[in-house]
C-alpha cells in the first residue's frame, strides 16, 4: 500500500470492506486478520527475531477463514478477493481436524 496514492489506498480498503462484508452477510466469514511483517523463527537451535523475506518465503500478509462446502468453492470465494486484483495470489487450504489425543 505504501507505493499507492491516498485515493488508491482508500479505494482498495473499500474493496476489502465490500468483499468481507459480502462474505459476512452470506455466513461464509469465520474470521481473519492482517499480519505484521516481522516475527520470530523458532527452531531446535532457538528463536530469533526475523523480518519476512519475500524472496525466500513469500509474504503472508494476513489470513481469512471462510466456510465453504469444498476446496473448489473456497477457491471461488478467493477469486473475488481484492488481493487478486492487485496482482496478489492466495493460498487456499482446508483446516485439518485435530487427531484424537
Amino acid at each position: 500500500m505504501t507505493s499507492k496514492t491516498e485515493a488508491e489506498n482508500k479505494a482498495e480498503m473499500q474493496s476489502w470492506g465490500a468483499y468481507m462484508g459480502s462474505l459476512g452477510e452470506k455466513g461464509q466469514l469465520v474470521g481473519g486478520l492482517p499480519l505484521v511483517s516481522g516475527g520470530m523463527v523458532v527452531s531446535p537451535k532457538g528463536s530469533i527475531s526475523e523480518p519476512v523475506n519475500a524472496t525466500k518465503e513469500g509474504i503472508v500478509g494476513g489470513y481469512l477463514i471462510v466456510k465453504a462446502d469444498s476446496l473448489q468453492k473456497a477457491s471461488e470465494l478467493a477469486k473475488a478477493c481484492p488481493h487478486i486484483a492487485n496482482d496478489g495470489n492466495i493460498e487456499v487450504r482446508e483446516i485439518a481436524p485435530m487427531p484424537a489425543m
